[in-house]
């Protein structure tokens, strides 16, 4: 990454990115060693936010019993929670957008803070649910902003790299930030893990008044362009291949704990490890996919989202075998891992033909987005109360297969 001038000018995307940077008189200069220090900080605020969004999954048996209520109805956390951002982001994202990153981004922590420390506090399943309202409220804007502030900081040929680290926190959330919260919760109570996240929200708060520049990004015609992409049939079948795979990763993802359990007969212990290896799988796509993104956005979605539907179509046979579930769960991660970084490339290269299109089209694709995961984790409650977890695989590879159905028709239709 190299220095970069960054002018309070509309954002725009990796593929407009080229023009060289030029002198502006109400510029702000970013060397090269704050803007790493400010892109690893905000996907340290996406590690916090999506850790903070799905650890009900990794504490959901201790989560349901401690709030007495059932294993589906905690399970509604993460649906209302997702529902939640899919209502707000792209509204607050245009109502918060015009302010100086620095104060955005540092106030969305806060918020985070103070949520996950409400959730901690709480006396019932109804104050946990405030809480957490509280934290996706603040969620959709900080995801739709912090691409687009990262990618603003750095050099065009470092775009996707930029976004690539940006999303490994929603990926290092998944292998570190559940994994860990289950174990904490095992040895502390599921409220301690809570109180982690608190805390961790308050260091990450510090790290990004400290190196995210006070920059404005103008929202220069936002408006038109929120127009503009809802019109775009590229766009359209981008959030379209989003609310499929996303719906089918998270109907199994949000019950997978009492999956392992009770149907391939894992120990809790074991579960954390599962989950570690999910999670240690997405990592290494999230990062290794991005020279693919750049080149073959499009065919390497198709083959991550073949993956996923293979791996979610192999649980229910594989659960038989501790060796065979392992890595079942690895294919499963490693799938879902490169998906936010292949979606976004492809957001960002159909955004780059609207003006001022960046902000609104990732505001979008964040409601959508979310709103799958809400979907899915609805689906997912309501069939686990109706008929255990064993009937979730199918679904969810029902939904993974309908996503890569979209992606072959749009491949030759284009």
């Amino acid at each position: 990454m190299q220095s970069k001038v960054i002018r309070h000018q509309a954002v725009t995307t990796p593929a407009s990115a080229h023009a060289p940077a030029t002198p502006h008189p109400h510029g702000v200069t970013v060397s090269r060693a704050q803007a790493i220090a400010a892109v690893l900080a905000l996907s340290l605020g996406c590690f916090s936010f999506v850790s903070t969004e799905l650890m009900p999954v990794g504490v959901l048996p201790a989560m349901a019993a401690g709030l007495n209520v059932s294993l589906g109805a905690a399970g509604y956390l993460v649906t209302i929670f997702a529902f939640m951002v899919a209502l707000t982001a792209a509204p607050l994202t245009g109502l918060l957008g015009s302010l100086n990153r620095k104060t955005l981004m540092a106030g969305l922590l806060a918020v985070c803070c103070i949520g996950n420390l409400i959730t901690f506090l709480a006396p019932n399943y109804f104050v946990v649910f405030l809480g957490r309202i509280l934290v996706a409220g603040a969620i959709g804007v900080f995801w739709s902003t912090a691409v687009v502030t990262a990618v603003h900081m750095v050099s065009a040929r470092n775009a996707v790299r930029a976004t690539s680290i940006v999303f490994g926190g929603v990926s290092l959330a998944t292998v570190l930030g559940i994994p860990a919260g289950t174990m904490l919760g095992e040895m502390y109570g599921w409220r301690s893990v809570f109180a982690a996240l608190s805390i961790l929200s308050l260091v990450v708060f510090t790290l990004i008044a400290w190196s995210v520049p006070a920059v404005r990004i103008s929202k220069a015609a936002k408006r038109g362009a929120m127009s503009a992409v809802l019109k775009s049939g590229p766009l359209l079948v981008v959030f379209g291949i989003t609310a499929l795979v996303v719906t089918g990763n998270f109907l199994a993802y949000t019950y997978v704990s009492p999956y392992l359990e009770q149907i391939a007969g894992q120990s809790p212990a074991q579960v954390s490890m599962l989950l570690l290896v999910y999670g240690a799988a997405g990592v290494i796509t999230n990062f290794a996919v991005g020279p693919f993104a750049s080149r073959a956005p499009r065919t390497s979605l198709g083959l991550v989202t073949a993956l996923l539907a293979a791996s979610l179509s192999c649980m229910n046979a594989a659960a038989v075998s501790h060796a065979a579930i392992f890595a079942v769960l690895a294919a499963w991660g490693a799938a879902y891992g490169a998906l936010p970084v292949l979606l976004q490339t492809l957001v960002f290269k159909e955004a780059s033909r609207i003006p001022g299109g960046a902000d609104a089209a990732t505001s979008i694709n964040v409601s959508v987005f979310n709103a799958a995961i809400g979907l899915g984790s609805l689906l997912g409650g309501l069939l686990i109360n109706l008929a255990g977890p064993q009937p979730i695989a199918y679904l969810s590879a029902c939904f993974a297969i309908a996503g890569l159905a979209v992606i072959l028709v749009s491949r030759q239709s284009s």
